[in-house]
């Protein structure tokens, strides 16, 4: 009998084992009755220059555009979720107190009234009111000496964050205020069928997450991240719960076409300029992930103004359901599925806003 609980025992270990580091199976071939074509409306909005990025909070779209903007317009906008009118403007472009050089990245925050950006030319986060009339941000947090290498950063809590770093061993480091190393989280694999030759395991790091660099995103739903790959076709989703990763690759399997140029600190990484770019954007409901991808170059774009026209849309758990086919291109993304509606910006020669109508049959099937 000991034996027997003892075998008992010891398969249920390898069982649990097996399934903590088991990668699920990444499968982008979504079938004709998993797919639905969605029409769009464009609205433009004079007052939105180069828009980049669209993000959600509350009742409200927040924009933010290209840090490329002329130095006295505000870099993002606040615009009623409704009925798509113009709220507020926000962030004076500066390095000054309060002011921001770039809105990199978006966080929702832990505030009903407040949202924040990454600003990471500047090297800190700017917490912004939704609701005051002033531009300047309500409070900062600049990055320490020790996070200077965190190129892009999510809350964790309102004083800790979570990185994305330009040379570490892991794939993620969370740090506190103070600049002091929480942990690490994931280590980096090397690129299979790429040899790397270069002077030091820094380096390699620094290549190796360039190859795989890409949007780095924070659901308000939840303790969870999703880094997705630009060059490579990769998502990684991070339970910071559970210190857990499930990675999906595809719809593209292989290594981007890329160079090695330089040495030592000026080291760079080369993409090719004919790769089509991978996964654009990300953007979350309650149980699901909804992921813009391109398969679009750069070459495409200056040409066709086309950059993405596809979302698919991923179980927190990383199983691909559906994919979504638009009639717009789009360059970023976010999702109200309460309302059934996509938004994104155009990628045309005078970029709106694009609302797409989610069908009634996919809602349906969402709140299974």
């Amino acid at each position: 009998m000991q034996k027997k609980s003892l075998y008992q025992s010891l398969l249920i270990l390898i069982l649990i084992a097996y399934s903590c580091s088991k990668k699920p199976v990444s499968d982008f071939n979504i079938s004709e009755q998993s797919t639905f074509a969605l029409t769009g409306n464009k609205v433009y909005l004079p007052k939105l220059i180069m828009p980049y990025k669209i993000e959600r909070k509350d009742s409200f779209l927040i924009v933010i555009e290209s840090s490329r903007l002329p130095e006295n317009k505000p870099l993002i906008h606040i615009i009623n979720k409704k009925d798509l009118s113009y709220h507020s403007g926000k962030g004076v472009m500066g390095i000054g107190p309060n002011e921001i050089t770039d809105a990199h990245l978006f966080d929702p925050g832990f505030s009903d009234s407040t949202f924040w950006v990454n600003s990471t030319i500047s090297k800190r986060m700017a917490e912004f009111s939704l609701y005051d009339s002033s531009k300047l941000s309500i409070s900062e947090f600049k990055q320490p000496q020790n996070m200077y290498s965190a190129i892009n950063m999510q809350l964790i809590t309102d004083s800790s964050y979570l990185c994305v770093m330009a040379a570490d061993p892991n794939k993620l480091v969370a740090f506190n205020r103070n600049g002091e190393r929480l942990g690490g989280y994931g280590k980096w694999e090397t690129l299979e069928s790429r040899s790397i030759e270069s002077d030091g395991s820094q380096i390699n790091n620094y290549i190796i997450s360039e190859v795989n660099s890409g949007w780095f995103k924070r659901s308000s739903f939840g303790n969870l991240y999703v880094k997705a790959g630009i060059h490579r076709d990769r998502l990684e989703i991070f339970d910071f719960e559970t210190k857990r990763f499930i990675t999906l690759d595809g719809p593209r399997m292989q290594l981007p076409d890329f160079d090695i140029v330089g040495s030592g600190v000026n080291t760079a990484v080369i993409i090719a300029d004919n790769h089509a770019y991978g996964h654009r954007d990300i953007a979350f409901s309650e149980d699901f992930i909804y992921d813009l991808y391109g398969g679009y170059s750069e070459q495409d774009y200056l040409s066709e103004g086309i950059l993405a026209k596809t979302i698919y849309v991923i179980e927190k758990r990383g199983s691909v359901r559906y994919k979504l086919d638009l009639d717009i291109s789009i360059r970023c993304l976010t999702v109200d599925q309460a309302l059934g509606k996509i938004y994104g910006i155009t990628t045309d020669e005078d970029p709106g806003i694009a609302v797409f109508d989610m069908p009634q049959e996919l809602l349906d099937l969402l709140a299974e």
